[in-house]
């Protein structure tokens, strides 16, 4: 696998990733890989993510990483608003570097709802690949904390200002995937959960699929939130993918 980092400039404020490429190029395509809301401050290459990207690679597609702002080596400050941006310049560049690639967007947990969001707004997106993501927004007596602890521990940065909290749970809506999953058709979505997740109900995923317009698929796992966790799921999540979209 090739890697090369790539800086990007969006609003202002410096976005790093990682794009990882095949020695040997069987497929014109690229997954780009958003992460979601950080457990810990480590940049998303020391998080398992290269693995996964590697998954991908190795199967001879391209595979994207990208610190969404706000959050360790990228500037500025978290929220989906900036997080939908952070993507869309992602897509943009790797249009101008990867010409001709069909790209895809695959996120864990907000990062799937990102994908969600950014998949039916952008027709340029061939597929979206969602895991672990909600439904509607979380529930703020569970969001409220989630948050309020990254921030605390600096893993995620914010603008000082005392609203600023709020002002995230109150921008959440309008990303909410039930409103936007109805939108990728006819371009193809997989939906994957895990059966034990404690943070957004597997119930969630069901709604996602029942909303969703084909081509669809469902794959649920016997795992928690977190499905990169265990590296047989992981590679199932990738399996799957390129089964079901073929890129």
């Amino acid at each position: 696998m090739r890697t090369e980092k790539v800086e990007l400039v969006v609003s202002g404020f410096k976005i790093r990733g990682t794009l990882c490429l095949p020695v040997e190029e069987k497929r014109r395509a690229v997954f780009v890989i958003l992460h979601g809301l950080p457990f810990s401050p480590e940049p998303v290459e020391q998080k398992g993510y290269l693995d996964f990207a590697y998954m991908i690679v190795k199967r001879g597609a391209a595979a994207a990483l990208l610190n969404l702002r706000g959050t360790d080596s990228s500037e500025g400050y978290f929220g989906l608003s900036a997080w939908v941006e952070d993507a869309e310049a992602y897509l943009r560049y790797l249009g101008s570097r990867l010409k001709g690639y069909k790209q895809y967007l695959l996120g864990f947990s907000a990062g799937g709802v990102v994908a969600i969001y950014v998949g039916a707004n952008n027709k340029e997106v061939a597929g979206v690949v969602s895991c672990s993501a909600s439904y509607r927004p979380l529930s703020q007596s569970v969001a409220k904390p989630l948050l309020e602890r990254a921030l605390s521990a600096s893993i995620i940065k914010g603008d000082g200002n005392p609203s600023f909290i709020e002002r995230l749970l109150s921008e959440a809506e309008r990303y909410s995937p039930s409103k936007w999953v109805i939108s990728i058709a006819p371009r193809p979505i997989l939906i994957v959960h895990g059966r034990l997740d404690d943070l957004v109900p597997v119930e969630d995923a069901y709604k996602l699929y029942e909303e969703a317009k084909e081509p669809k698929k469902l794959l649920i796992l016997d795992a928690g939130h977190r499905l990169r966790a265990n590296p047989t799921d992981a590679e199932k999540i990738v399996e799957e993918a390129f089964l079901f979209i073929n890129p």
